[in-house]
């Protein structure tokens, strides 16, 4: 029983590591790509990767509540919180990359606002994370 506990929270913990990962590059991405083509296509594709692993982490947080039948805590009201705030921003940085036009001046303005909206997610991630094992 033990086992089948862990398994299924690596399960869960994979996909957070991996979406941490992946908007660490894209943030590094949004500030070193200088040919604003090459960026908008980049963000495109990424979005596919995105929300794979965003729909993992809701998909084996709600398993683990099954499986453990968990009660709301505080630390699942604030991963359920991260997830929408996630999606949220995810959502902004989306429909502000389908408003620039690349080589305009509106694409830098929307650079500056990729840079913000990838640090509040990562700002997120790592809130959650580090704060997940301490909040009972």
């Amino acid at each position: 029983m033990e086992n089948m506990q862990q398994t299924v929270l690596n399960l869960h913990i994979w996909p957070v590591a991996a979406l941490t990962l992946l908007v660490g590059v894209n943030l590094a991405v949004v500030l070193m790509q200088r040919d604003d083509r090459a960026l908008e296509k980049y963000l495109r594709i990424q979005a596919i990767a995105w929300i794979t692993l965003m729909s993992m982490i809701v998909f084996t947080g709600a398993s683990i509540m099954a499986y453990l039948h968990l009660d709301f805590t505080v630390k699942i009201w604030l991963m359920i919180a991260a997830a929408v705030a996630l999606s949220f921003l995810e959502l902004r940085r989306h429909l502000a990359l389908k408003r620039a036009k690349a080589g305009s001046d509106c694409f830098a303005a929307a650079r500056r606002l990729f840079t913000r909206y990838y640090l509040f997610e990562m700002l997120w991630l790592l809130m959650v994370g580090g704060l997940a094992p301490a909040i009972s």
